[in-house]
Formats: structure tokens, sequence, C-alpha cells
């Protein structure tokens, strides 16, 4: 006899598919969050880590160790962890490095932004110009 039945019965149970959707909500989030901070997990000095999934997802990690869970969701969990962690720096040093990289890069983007506006502004102030220009000339502007 096989707990295959009864496994399947306890996954169908609302409270595990609650806690299921709230894991994938958090996985979600987590990517959502690197992406949006270039590479960087802004949380936890930079580290996703099993513990920090379960505090994202309100899920307790002891959860994810019941017969129920080690030999499925905690493998797709650390299967999404392994993925992520090749595009996360692992350690804080790395991820201070990273974070720096990113403040630099970004700093030169807001610098060639304030040139740029620079520019039309001086455009809007020579176009404004010709327009008063035009209109003390008499002529339709």
């Amino acid at each position: 006899m096989t707990n295959a039945p009864d496994q399947a019965t306890d996954l169908s149970n609302p409270r595990t598919q609650a806690m299921l959707q709230r894991l994938h909500k958090a996985m979600a989030e987590i990517e959502a969050d690197i992406a949006t901070h270039h590479g960087v997990y802004p949380y936890n000095h930079g580290r996703v880590t099993q513990s920090e999934l379960c505090r994202r997802a309100d899920v307790k990690k002891a959860t994810l160790q019941t017969p129920l869970h080690k030999d499925t969701t905690r493998v797709e969990v650390m299967a999404w962890l392994d993925g992520l962690s090749a595009a996360l720096a692992g350690t804080r040093d790395a991820t201070r490095e990273r974070v720096t990289a990113v403040a630099d890069h970004l700093a030169l983007e807001v610098e060639r932004l304030k040139l740029e506006l620079a520019q039309a502004q001086a455009q809007v102030a020579s176009l404004t110009a010709e327009i008063a220009r035009l209109r003390q000339t008499g002529l339709p502007g």
C-alpha cells in the first residue's frame, strides 16, 4: 500500500492550496523585486534563501520538511532557488559590488538625462524667443 492517494488528497486540502498559492505568489514577487532593482534582491542583504521565501510567503519553513511537501514542494522551491542564484550575487561583498555597479551606472544615466534636459530647455527658450519675435513683427505664430 502506498501513500500516493493520501498525498493527493492532502494536496487538495484548501489550507495546503492556500499555502502553495502564497509560495508561488512570493516567488513571483521576489522575481519582480529583482527585475525592478536591476538584478539585485533589495532585502535580506541581497540573498534569496528558503527561509526568505518562507518569510515572504508567511509559511513556516518546517512545513516544507513534512512528508507531504518534502519530495514535492520543497524540491520545487530548491530548484527555483538554484535557478535564481545563478542571477544573483551570493555573498554580502558580491552584493555590495553589484549594488555599487548599478548605482554607478544609474549616476551616469542621471548625468546624461540632465544634459538632455538642459539641451531641451535651451531649445524651448530659443523657440519661445522666436515666437515672441514673430508676434512682434506681426506674423502669425
